[in-house]
C-alpha cells in the first residue's frame, strides 16, 4: 500500500497568503508529486498570484464557498479527472467572538461564523463528491478548543465543535462511498489570521485586561518590552512567539507547532495509508490537548 500521493488530484480550499496552513499543505502535496488545485476568494488574489507564479505546477481558480456559481465552475473540471482529496481549511469568526463574554455575542455574528466556519464544509462536499473517487479522503482543519473551553479562543471554540460534529456526520454520509472524511487539530500555529486575534485584543483593551485573555496580555507585554518594532505586524509576531513559547512549556513534547507539522499529517490523511480512518479529529499539538502540563 504506497503511502505516495504522487498523482493523485487534490483541492484546497481555502488558501489566502504564504502565511496560511492551506497553502503549506497544498505546497506539500505539490512537492511530493500531486496534482495540486487551489481554491480562493477574489480578495486574497493578489497573495495568492504571486504563490501561483512561483509555483507553475499549482492551479488556482476563485472559489468562494457562499457563491453557488463560482462552486460549481470550480468543481465542474473535475468531471473528467476526479478527486482525490478535498482539504477545507475555511473559517471566520468576527472580532467579537474573541473580545466579548459569549453571552454578548450578537446573533448575527454567531450565524455567520457558523456558515462559513462549519457549514462550508457541507456546502463544499456537496459541490466535491460527484466527482470524487472511491477511496478518496477529506479534511478539515479545527482546534482544541472545541474540545474544552479556552477562553482566549471564545466563541470560535463553538463553531470549531459545530464543525468537528458536522465531520462525524458526513463521515457516515460518505463511508457509503468508500470517501473518509477527517478533522486535523494543530496547536497554535502563526498565520495572518492568528495574528488577527492578537490585533482584536489588543485594539479592545477592556478584553486584553480580563481573566479571558491573560495569556495573551503576557504574550503582548513582552513583546513590548523587547521593542521596538518596524511596525504593529512585527510585534505582534514577537507576541505569537511568547504565546506559543508558553503553550509549549505545558505540552509532554515542549515544542511548537509549524504549518509544515500540520502539513505532514494532511499528506498521511491524503495517502493509502489512512483509507480505514474516518470521522476522527487528528491532534497534532505535542500532546496538549490530552495532557496539558501546569
Amino acid at each position: 500500500m504506497p503511502m505516495s500521493v504522487e498523482g493523485k488530484n487534490v483541492v484546497v480550499l481555502g488558501v489566502a497568503d504564504e502565511s496560511s496552513i492551506a497553502w503549506a499543505i497544498a505546497r506539500a502535496f505539490a512537492e511530493h508529486g500531486a496534482k495540486v488545485h487551489i481554491g480562493y476568494q477574489q480578495k486574497f488574489f493578489s497573495r495568492v498570484r504571486l504563490l501561483l507564479v512561483n509555483h507553475p505546477k499549482v492551479r488556482g481558480q476563485r472559489c468562494d464557498v457562499l457563491n453557488p456559481e463560482e462552486l460549481a465552475a470550480f468543481f465542474e473540471p473535475f468531471r473528467q479527472d476526479p478527486i482525490d482529496v478535498l482539504v477545507h481549511a475555511i473559517a471566520y469568526g468576527p472580532p467579537e467572538f474573541f473580545t466579548h463574554d459569549p453571552s454578548d455575542v450578537s446573533a448575527e455574528a454567531f450565524t455567520q461564523s457558523l456558515v462559513v466556519s462549519a457549514h462550508s464544509l457541507c456546502t463544499a462536499v456537496r459541490y466535491a463528491k460527484t466527482y470524487m473517487r472511491e477511496w478518496g479522503s477529506v479534511m478539515t482543519l479545527t482546534y482544541q478548543a472545541s474540545e474544552r473551553a479556552e477562553p482566549s479562543y471564545g466563541m470560535m471554540g463553538v463553531a470549531k465543535s459545530a464543525l468537528e460534529s458536522t465531520v462525524r456526520y458526513l463521515a457516515v454520509e460518505m463511508g457509503t462511498r468508500k470517501i473518509r472524511v477527517n478533522a486535523i487539530s494543530p496547536g497554535p500555529v502563526e498565520t495572518v489570521a492568528a495574528l488577527g486575534i492578537l490585533s482584536a485584543f489588543q485594539r479592545h483593551p477592556q478584553s486584553l485586561n480580563s481573566r479571558r485573555s491573560a495569556i495573551f496580555e503576557k504574550a503582548i507585554r513582552k513583546a513590548r518590552e523587547r521593542g521596538p518594532y518596524p511596525d504593529e505586524f512585527a510585534m505582534l509576531s514577537a507576541a505569537w512567539k511568547h504565546f506559543q513559547s508558553e503553550i509549549a512549556e505545558r505540552c509532554p513534547i515542549g515544542d511548537t507547532i509549524s504549518k509544515e507539522d500540520v502539513a505532514g499529517c494532511a499528506l498521511f490523511l491524503g495517502s493509502d495509508y489512512s483509507r480505514k480512518i474516518t470521522g476522527q479529529v487528528l491532534h497534532i499539538d505535542c500532546g496538549y490537548s490530552s495532557s496539558t502540563i501546569m
